[in-house]
């Protein structure tokens, strides 16, 4: 009988330290751990132009205007191109759930309650989610052979969010707004 209580506790002690390590894991993923002084860095548009044009149809009607392009190969072609602006859009959601927990921890931080900024990140948040399904369709229909996707949905709620960022940062810190004058 002491060596199944031995064996039990034993046991349990493994698991309430296997999900301590777990939890402190992912509770660590949360974490910005980017300076206020950093926090201009997080984004740039520049940084998704190609994306502007990677679903173009100018490529795609170069492709078809060869003689010996295969419909197989222009199909290739645009699910390659599709892949590609996945890729895209994942760091555009990395970036977009960045900028949120910075402003989130600003907030936090903030001698002020902000209930006003708080609905409009809950708002971009949701616009930003129904732009990516939005994408996610146009996506589909792209590898059928459809028109590309417009950007400009899916990039309004980051740029709204991260104008909300560096203002908020400027009320935080002004040494941040004198850095950028």
């Amino acid at each position: 009988m002491d060596l199944i209580t031995l064996l039990a506790t034993v046991t349990l002690l493994c698991l309430a330290v296997g999900f301590g390590v777990l939890f402190v894991r992912l509770t660590a993923r949360d974490r910005l751990n980017l300076p206020p002084e950093e926090w201009e860095g997080l984004f740039s548009l520049s940084r998704y132009k190609a994306m502007e044009r990677l679903l173009d149809e100018s490529d795609g009607q170069f492709l078809r205007s060869h003689q010996n392009v295969t419909p197989q190969e222009n199909k290739k072609f645009r699910a390659k191109r599709v892949k590609l602006f996945r890729g895209y859009m994942h760091q555009l959601s990395e970036d977009f759930n960045r900028i949120c927990k910075a402003l989130k921890l600003l907030m936090v931080e903030s001698r002020m309650d902000r209930p006003d900024l708080a609905g409009l990140l809950l708002k971009q948040q949701f616009t930003f989610s129904l732009a990516m399904m939005a994408v996610e369709v146009k996506l589909i229909l792209y590898g059928f052979g459809w028109a590309g996707v417009d950007l400009k949905a899916l990039m309004e709620p980051l740029t709204t969010v991260r104008a909300q960022l560096q203002a908020l940062a400027a009320i935080a810190d002004p040494a941040l707004e004198m850095s950028k004058a």
